[in-house]
């Protein structure tokens, strides 16, 4: 078994060494990344079998170099022996990721390099591991007060009212919307707006003043508190102390499809403590390749609760059950 080590300024750059050198029958065996005076490059560890050496069919022939050696042949069997069981001990510890799929194949397409391992590993048809994936993160039940954070202009105050109008119109529910975000004085005018079109409930508040009327949401079935824009206007510190004081209250992450894998688990890392429920993904309208959506399955990240595929209200909002997270990350599933 050859191993080498190959180096990219990212892990595309890398696999694609390994694929040049090795082929599509190379094993990964680690990956890091590693600081340098130029900079963060990815480093893989990958490994090839190479085809074992034939021993001459003329005995005569191998005796004469054998005879020059310092070793017997009987030296020779042994080191082969045992050569075989280090090959075959490396094989049962590599558990190699090459079985149906190819890993590299698969990172090349954009499915995000934690799933293409997995992926490249299972057993059942894709939809099948995508059923169990699902199925292990569970459902997610519509609580009552719900808090969405996320980025600026992920589409937090769009999609609630996306939701207020579903939850309205569908359900026959009684909904109000909550705005925390004081910092945008003249869209909370047009905001406010919307609500009267809408015909939904609408209140502007800040954090010490939702407590304070914590009474009177127990008429609605429904309460959804936007807020500002998550680092920049609100703190984690913030959304800790209200928890605090108002122990009930369950958050919904806003994400956009369109944003790479990488940044969303760092994201995700900084509100994990926080009690997310779900995930609401928006703009799945602008998406242009649906692998890299692939993120979704990953075991840390919640369940998607909701789907957003479009600007009008409240046709494009969608409850994100198993068949519809099939149909949008299967869309572009080709050749694999």
């Amino acid at each position: 078994m050859k191993i080498k080590k190959f180096r990219g300024k990212t892990i595309l750059e890398a696999l694609k060494k390994v694929k040049k050198e090795f082929g599509e029958e190379a094993v990964i065996l680690s990956s890091e990344q590693i600081k340098t005076e130029e900079g963060t490059i990815c480093e893989i560890t990958a490994a090839i079998e190479e085809e074992e050496i034939k021993i001459k069919d003329n005995f005569q022939n191998f005796n004469t170099k054998a005879e020059k050696s310092e070793y017997k042949f009987e030296d020779y069997h042994s080191i082969k022996e045992e050569i075989l069981e280090i090959k075959k001990m490396l094989k049962q510890i590599l558990n190699s990721q090459f079985k149906d799929i190819s890993y590299l194949n698969l990172v090349e397409k954009g499915i995000p390099p934690f799933i293409a391992q997995k992926l490249s590993t299972a057993n059942p048809n894709l939809t099948e591991f995508i059923s169990k994936a699902l199925k292990q993160k569970g459902s997610v039940p519509n609580s009552k007060y719900q808090v969405f954070i996320g980025d600026s202009g992920s589409g937090k105050t769009t999609n609630i009212f996306k939701l207020a109008t579903w939850y309205k119109y569908k359900h026959d529910a009684k909904v109000l919307v909550v705005s925390l975000d004081n910092y945008k004085v003249g869209n909370n005018y047009q905001t406010k707006r919307l609500a009267e079109l809408l015909e939904v409930d609408f209140e502007i508040l800040d954090l010490e003043e939702l407590k304070e009327v914590e009474p009177i949401l127990d008429k609605y079935n429904y309460v959804l508190i936007d807020t500002p824009s998550l680092e920049k206007r609100l703190l984690i510190n913030d959304l800790e102390d209200l928890i605090l004081g108002m122990p009930f209250l369950r958050f919904q992450w806003v994400v956009r499809a369109t944003e790479h894998y990488e940044y969303i688990l760092k994201q995700w890392e900084k509100i994990e403590k926080l009690p997310v429920e779900g995930i609401l993904l928006t703009f799945v309208d602008r998406v242009y390749n649906s692998l890299p959506l692939f993120w979704i399955l990953d075991e840390r990240i919640p369940p998607i609760t909701f789907i957003s595929n479009g600007e009008r209200l409240p046709e494009d909002i969608l409850k994100a059950e198993e068949d519809i997270i099939k149909k949008l990350i299967l869309k572009d599933i080709v050749n694999i």
